[in-house]
C-alpha cells in the first residue's frame, strides 16, 4: 500500500511514525511539505499539554463541546508515553538528535509537567467566570490540583495591580518544546526505509472516478499513490478547492497567532504559567523553551496572539508584540523587562469555519482529511495520529467522532440570545486586554448596548435567527467570508 500524507505538519509526521511502526512488507508512505515548514502552527506554539486550564465557562454548552474536551483529555494522558515512544524508536534507528542524547523524554529537560493557573484583575470578569469552570471541572473529574498562594509560585513577580489574587497548580498538564520534538520525530522517520520525505509542496490533487490519483507538486512532478492524507493545516480547504475535486470541508482559515521566544536567564521557569482563556484569546502565558543540555533552561516561550483572517499575514504586527511583551511584563514578570528577544514565531492555525476540527474519510474513497484543529492540533496528535492510522488501514473508529467529518453543514452550537451574550462578554474583554479603561459615566453600559445592537444586525443581516455566531468567527461572517 502506497500512502501520500499531503502536509509535514506535527499530525502528518506522528501519524506517519504510527504507519512505520506498523508497515508490512511492500508499504510505502511518502511525505511531502517543505523542510522549513513557512508558516507552521507547531513551529510557533507553545506546546502547553493544557486540557483543564483551556476550558471555559460554556465549555461543557453542548454535548460536541464536551467531545471536544475529552478529546483533549485523552490526548494529554497519551503524551507521556508517546514522547517516549518516539525517542525509543530513533534511539532503535540510531538517529536521536543530539538534544536529546542524554535524557529520555519524562527524564529529560525537553518534557516537564506542571502548570500554574492564576486568576488576575488585569481584564473583567470573563476571567473569573472562566477560572471558576477550570476549578470547577478539576473537582468534577477528580483531576489532581492544589490552590496555592500566588506569592509561591516560583518566578511569579508581577507589577503590583495585575497581580493574581488566586492560582492553582494542575501536576498533569505540562509542556514540550515543539520544535525539538517535531524535529526529534523527523529524525525518528528517517530510520524507516518505508517513509520518505519530498521538500516540496502539492499544488493539485488529481482525481479519477471516485479516487485520488495522483498529486501534482510546484515543480509539476506528479506522485501516485493508492490512498492520501491531506493535512496541510490552513491550506487544506484551498487545496481542496483549487484541485477541483469532488468533495468539500468547511472553509479553514488562517488563524495567525505570534508566540515570542526570549531569554531570561535570571528568571529561569520550570512550570507554566498562564492566565484562563479570555476574550477571544487563550490569555497570556509563559513557558519554558529547552534548547539543549548545554545550554540552562533560562529561555521562555510568551504567548500569544490570535486573529482569524482569510488573508495571508507575512510577519508579527507591532501590536501583537507590543501587547504579549506588555502583559508578561506587567502579568508574570516585570524583570523581564532585561530579557532579550530570541525569536518571533508567527504560524497560521487552521481554524474552521465552525470553528470545530475537520476530520475523517471523505465520499473519495481513498482520501482521509485531518484540519480545523485551531491551536490544539500539537496537543491533539498523539489521538488523532492514531485515528487517522486507524482509517487509512481500513479500519473504523468510534462513531461518536462523525460529528466532526470533512463533509458536514457547519456545526452551530450557539443559539441567537447565547452568542450574542457571549460575544458582547469576548468584545468587552478583548478590550480590556488592550488597555480599555472606562470613565464613571456608565461607559461600559453603553458599550455593551452598543455591541449589542451591532450584533443583533450582524446575526439579521446573514439570517441567523435560531443559531448563533460563534464569537471568534465574528470578522469572518461581517465581512462575508462565511455566508451560512
Amino acid at each position: 500500500m502506497k500512502t501520500v500524507i499531503i502536509g509535514n505538519g506535527i499530525i502528518s509526521v506522528t501519524t506517519a511514525l504510527r504507519m512505520g511502526l506498523g508497515a508490512k512488507e511492500g508499504d510505502k508512505v511518502i511525505i511531502v511539505g517543505k523542510k522549513e515548514r513557512p508558516y507552521s502552527a507547531t513551529m510557533a506554539a507553545a506546546a502547553m499539554l493544557n486540557s483543564f486550564c483551556e476550558i471555559e465557562a460554556d465549555t461543557f454548552k453542548s454535548e460536541i463541546d464536551s467531545l471536544r474536551f475529552e478529546m483533549s483529555y485523552e490526548a494529554a494522558k497519551m503524551w507521556p508515553a508517546f514522547v517516549l515512544k518516539h525517542l525509543e524508536v530513533a534511539m532503535g534507528h540510531n538517529c536521536l538528535v543530539a538534544e536529546c542524547a542524554n535524557c529520555m523524554g519524562s527524564t529529560g529537560a525537553c518534557f516537564e509537567l506542571g502548570t500554574y493557573l492564576v486568576n488576575n484583575c488585569s481584564t473583567d470578569d470573563l476571567d473569573d467566570s472562566n477560572y471558576n469552570a477550570v476549578l470547577k471541572a478539576l473537582k468534577d473529574f477528580y483531576e489532581p490540583h492544589s490552590e496555592v498562594d500566588p506569592r509561591d509560585i516560583p518566578n511569579y513577580k508581577p507589577q503590583a495591580r495585575h497581580r493574581a489574587t488566586r492560582a492553582v497548580y494542575i501536576p498533569n498538564e505540562g509542556w514540550l518544546n515543539p520544535k525539538l520534538t517535531l524535529r526529534s520525530i523527523d529524525e525518528s522517520l528517517k530510520g524507516f526505509s518505508c517513509i520518505e520525505f519530498v521538500d516540496d509542496e502539492v499544488i493539485k490533487l488529481t482525481q479519477e472516478g471516485n479516487k485520488i490519483v495522483s498529486v501534482t507538486l510546484s515543480n509539476n512532478e506528479v506522485i501516485e499513490a493508492d490512498q492520501f492524507l491531506l493535512a496541510t493545516g490552513a491550506t487544506a480547504s484551498t487545496l481542496i478547492d483549487s484541485s477541483n475535486i469532488s468533495t468539500s470541508i468547511p472553509k479553514i482559515f488562517n488563524g495567525v497567532g505570534i508566540s515570542i521566544q526570549i531569554k531570561a536567564p535570571e528568571q529561569p521557569h520550570t512550570k507554566a504559567i498562564r492566565t484562563p482563556n479570555r476574550g477571544l484569546a487563550c490569555g497570556i502565558y509563559t513557558v519554558p523553551f529547552y534548547t539543549s543540555p548545554k545550554v540552562p533552561l533560562n529561555e521562555i516561550i510568551i504567548g500569544s496572539s490570535s486573529l482569524v483572517t482569510p488573508y495571508k499575514i507575512e510577519g508579527a504586527r507591532l501590536g501583537s508584540v507590543q501587547h504579549l511583551l506588555q502583559s508578561a511584563m506587567e502579568q508574570i514578570n516585570t524583570y523581564f523587562y532585561k530579557a532579550e528577544i530570541s525569536t518571533i514565531n508567527v504560524g497560521y492555525r487552521p481554524v474552521s469555519a465552525d470553528n470545530y476540527p475537520v476530520f475523517g474519510r471523505t465520499s473519495i474513497s481513498n482520501l482521509v482529511v485531518c484540519t480545523g484543529t485551531k491551536r490544539d492540533g500539537f496537543h491533539l496528535s498523539p489521538l488523532l495520529s492514531d485515528l487517522l492510522c486507524k482509517l487509512l488501514s481500513g479500519e473504523e473508529i468510534d462513531k461518536k467522532y462523525d460529528v466532526f467529518k470533512p463533509e458536514r453543514q457547519l456545526i452551530k452550537t450557539y443559539t441567537r440570545e447565547e452568542s450574542i451574550e457571549a460575544c458582547i462578554k469576548h468584545l468587552i474583554n478583548a478590550s480590556y486586554q488592550h488597555g480599555f479603561v472606562p470613565s464613571h459615566d456608565r461607559l461600559s453600559d453603553k458599550l455593551k448596548d452598543m455591541h449589542r445592537r451591532d450584533l443583533e444586525e450582524l446575526h439579521d443581516k446573514v439570517g441567523a435567527k435560531d443559531w448563533g455566531i460563534h464569537p471568534e468567527l465574528l470578522d469572518m461572517y461581517r465581512y462575508g467570508h462565511i455566508t451560512s
